[in-house]
Formats: C-alpha cells, sequence, structure tokens
C-alpha cells in the first residue's frame, strides 16, 4: 500500500487513519476522548507538525508525508517510542479516513489490515 523511512525499528503500530492538518483536527480527537486518540494512526504533511503535541504521545502511529528520521517529528517519535514512518508515498490512493492501518519499522511499509 506504502513505504516510508523507518524513524527507528522495533515497533509496529496499527489504528484508524486520520489526516491532521490543522490544530481544529487535534480539538476534534481530544473532544472524541482518550480511546479515539490510542486507536488512531496520524496522516501528517508537515514534517513539523508541532500542533500534535498535545497528543503525540497517545498516538498509535505517525505517517508523513515530507521530512526524514532528523526531522523534530521522526525525533519526537522515537523519544515516545511512537512507530512512525516519515517522507511516506503511496502506491496508489492514500486510504481513506477511518482505514485500518499497520505501520510496520522494519520493513518501512504500511498495509490496510483485510487488504491482501
Amino acid at each position: 500500500m506504502g513505504r516510508g523511512s523507518p524513524v527507528f525499528s522495533g515497533v509496529s503500530g496499527h489504528g484508524r487513519l486520520m489526516r491532521f492538518d490543522t490544530p481544529d483536527d487535534v480539538i476534534a480527537v481530544l473532544d472524541a476522548g482518550d480511546e479515539a486518540v490510542s486507536e488512531t494512526v496520524a496522516l501528517v504533511k508537515d514534517a513539523g507538525a508541532t500542533f500534535l503535541a498535545p497528543i503525540e504521545a497517545d498516538l498509535a502511529g505517525i505517517l508523513c508525508r515530507s521530512g526524514d528520521i532528523e526531522s523534530h517529528l521522526a525525533i519526537i517519535s522515537r523519544d515516545f517510542r511512537i512507530p512512525c514512518l516519515m517522507g511516506v508515498t503511496f502506491d496508489s490512493d492514500e486510504p481513506d479516513d477511518g482505514a485500518l492501518v499497520v505501520i510496520d519499522t522494519e520493513a518501512g511499509t504500511i498495509s490496510v489490515e483485510g487488504e491482501g
């Protein structure tokens, strides 16, 4: 389904994909409660993505379309041991919000659970 540069290996993550483009997206997840955060894989464009700070430590994973392992988002994800891929590209269309995605940091791959 997709590939990216692993920030560190030895972890994997899965959860419901949600795009985060603005601080309002973070507020919506905060309003939904702790369980919503812990089951969310964030898809972001900006490798800085400082607006994720209120929820970052509790995310199931992070996929970032830009940046590399030295980006701010990558450093923070290592600190919190959050499965993270940077410079993510998808083989075809991005999965829809709500799709159950699996992050494999050993292989640097993303797959959608239930798809071959």
